[in-house]
């Protein structure tokens, strides 16, 4: 049941967001198209992601103490995924400078990911 409300909520986002979406298919078709494929691009990189953490997992049982490290490389890969989209795609509104240039950002993420590398390999 609890899978129900949170497909109510995505299908409530996606349909609130039809009108600005064709607005800017109108106005900035190039725009869009090039978010459409970045977009696609993301989607790749997610799946390889998740490709190195099956390579990574081991295959026998007995290291449940590897899970907090696997988790926090899964979530630095995808946040610095998304860090790197949000700075190539098309924007109508200039991005704060802690974001648009590397920084601060940048180095927790980066931190996350190879710091979690590190505990998953020596866990």
């Amino acid at each position: 049941m609890e899978g129900l409300g949170v497909l109510i909520v995505v299908v409530g986002v996606l349909l609130a967001n039809l009108p600005a979406l064709r607005e800017q298919w109108r106005t900035d078709r190039a725009g869009s198209i090039k978010t459409i494929w970045l977009f696609g691009l993301y989607l790749l990189y997610i799946a390889l992601g998740f490709g190195l953490l099956l390579l990574i997992a081991p295959r026998d049982g007995g290291h449940e103490g590897k899970a907090p490290f696997a988790t926090g490389l899964v979530l630095g890969w995808l946040l610095y995924g998304a860090l790197t989209l949000t700075r190539a795609v098309p924007r109508y509104r200039e991005l704060p400078r802690w974001l648009a240039n590397f920084g601060v950002a940048h180095v927790i993420v980066l931190g996350l990911v190879f710091g979690s590398l590190a505990g998953y390999h020596w866990a």
